[in-house]
């Protein structure tokens, strides 16, 4: 009886040890950054990092003061990238009319689609056309604070 007490214990303490053993399992590296549009910093910009790899994309929204940190597909909150280079894309819309209700909608656009608004350059939205040069994610998180000055031109 005492060897099954021992064996269940072993069951439920060694998954938790192996989970110690490492203690970020995705991989990824605190990023942080700033965007600012003509040299203001902008709020609520969907920031991308794309692996030049084809490996996990990451992501961010600016806050207030145009900052971002970066989150990895199913990793925690701020959990960051991994390591390596990036192309960067980075997006503002609003489609019109999101907070109308269906009659005011319907009123309006008559069933069609609504304008959608970009508050930064579409260019931004392909890092091909972006003209902002991919960046590289190192191991070391002190290096990896990136400021991104986006023009309205």
């Amino acid at each position: 009886m005492r060897f099954t007490t021992l064996y269940i214990a072993l069951i439920f303490i060694l998954p938790l040890l192996a989970g110690c053993a490492e203690d970020n399992p995705f991989g990824t590296v605190y990023v942080e950054g700033t965007v600012t549009l003509d040299g203001t910093p902008i709020q609520e910009v969907s920031v991308t990092f794309i692996p030049v790899d084809g490996e996990l994309s990451a992501g961010g929204i600016t806050d207030i003061n145009g900052k971002f940190t970066l989150t990895t597909g199913g990793a925690p909150s701020g959990s960051g990238a991994k390591p390596g280079t990036y192309n960067v894309a980075f997006s503002k819309i609003e489609v019109e009319g999101a907070g109308l209700s269906e009659e005011e909608y319907m009123a309006k656009y008559r069933g069609g689609t609504p304008p959608v608004i970009y508050h930064i350059p579409q260019k931004y939205e392909n890092p091909a056309a972006s003209g902002i040069e991919p960046i590289t994610v190192g191991a070391d998180k002190a290096n990896n604070k990136f400021t991104f000055a986006l023009t309205s031109q």
